[in-house]
């Protein structure tokens, strides 16, 4: 542990340099690089307390190639604790955030530092304001610069009487090419996992991740399985332009998406206008997996027609068919592609028995499934299904 000592006080006391040498090592340890951002921050702030340095609040961002998400900011105060948002790639848009000092460093500034009380206070940003309010006498805040040259920063601010001593901001300014290449690796995990979360489903994401990646692989897996497509697609693409189809579909696919996700649901890839998730069965059996796909069918028919005919959007229909049974869960592909998905039995049939909603309901279940779903249903009889050998009983809500 370091000693706790007073920078700059006593004729012992650990040299800026020294301090800042100790705490670069650590920030490249092998263990150091095991933790998270927030527990890393944690950590900094302790280590710093202890080297004789007063931080009240540390504060950094990891970026991420997120379509929606521009940073996860993780801020760190003592006494209190970590607190992490994610920030949505329009912040950079806004006043608050362009009138900021992270946007400062953001674009090229060196450091930037706002002494919070006396002659030589400086709240020509918003943030001092809050800080000082917040009994706070010190802010600085310095660029973190990443390998590729991205930006994002780190910020240190202090309740101390008199701010940061020179020896103090020498200690934060030792520190940033060790933190940079910390928070840069954080930010690459994040990049990684976010993107396999968005283009894989969750499930899956944690999968590949604990290494369930190579071709030919896979498990069975009982599961409600979901299909659903839009009615008349083919039609309304030959009418519109291609441009005016993508916001259709995005728009389409937010008000059955939504739902599925809400409901434990996991999707596994759009296909043109349709959808294929899957509810697994867990602990609570198929009669809840059969539920939680019922319910989110319900509500994403209610979305897709509450946006039909809105805001330039043509009258949108849509199809919904659910099976329960085992399914082949795994990675299936070429060398240099793969797609981690389901197939089986049920998927095929599930995609036949979508082809007849357009005349039989919305929302078409099978026996299997209404057999275990807890809602009401009614039969709409027996039908012939194409490639499937024996014909099916077909179920819909109440």
């Amino acid at each position: 542990m370091l000693r706790r000592l007073a920078l700059g006080v006593s004729s012992g006391a650990m040299t800026s340099s020294t301090l800042g040498d100790e705490l670069s090592r650590w920030l490249l340890e092998s263990a150091t690089r095991q933790l998270s951002l927030p527990e890393l921050l944690d950590a900094l702030g302790a280590r710093l307390a202890e080297g004789g340095i007063r931080v009240e609040r540390l504060r950094t961002s990891a970026t991420t190639k997120h379509p929606e998400i521009f940073v996860r900011a993780v801020l760190w105060r003592a006494g209190v604790g970590i607190d992490v948002v994610d920030r949505a790639r329009d912040i950079t848009r806004t006043s608050d955030f362009l009138e900021s000092p992270v946007a400062r460093v953001r674009d090229g500034a060196e450091r930037v530092r706002c002494k919070l009380f006396g002659p030589d206070a400086d709240f020509s940003f918003a943030l001092c304001q809050e800080l000082a309010a917040e009994g706070l006498t010190d802010y600085v805040i310095y660029p973190i610069v990443f390998g590729s040259g991205e930006r994002t920063y780190v910020s240190f601010a202090t309740d101390a009487p008199d701010g940061f001593s020179e020896a103090s901001l020498a200690v934060f300014a030792a520190l940033l090419p060790a933190l940079s290449v910390r928070v840069e690796l954080e930010s690459h995990r994040f990049t990684l996992d976010s993107l396999l979360r968005v283009y894989l489903g969750n499930n899956a994401a944690e999968r590949v991740l604990a290494g369930s990646f190579l071709r030919g692989t896979g498990q069975p897996i009982e599961a409600a399985v979901w299909f659903c497509d839009m009615r008349g697609f083919t039609t309304l693409a030959d009418r519109r332009p291609a441009a005016e189809m993508v916001t259709i579909l995005d728009r389409f696919f937010e008000a059955v998406a939504g739902p599925i996700a809400q409901h434990g649901g996991e999707i596994l890839k759009f296909i043109g206008d349709a959808v294929l998730a899957i509810f697994p069965v867990g602990a609570s059996g198929p009669s809840a997996a059969c539920a939680s796909a019922s319910a989110a069918a319900r509500v994403a028919l209610e979305g897709v027609r509450a946006i039909a005919g809105k805001d330039g959007l043509p009258e949108l229909e849509v199809g919904i068919a659910l099976h329960l049974g085992e399914v082949m869960y795994g990675n299936i592909g070429a060398r240099n592609r793969l797609d981690f998905t389901v197939i089986g039995a049920v998927v095929n049939e599930v995609c036949r028995v979508e082809g007849l909603c357009r005349s039989l309901g919305p929302i078409l279940m099978t026996a299997d499934f209404a057999q275990r779903c807890p809602h009401r249903v009614e039969s709409r009889g027996v039908h012939a299904l194409k490639g499937v050998g024996e014909p099916r009983e077909l179920f819909v809500p109440a």
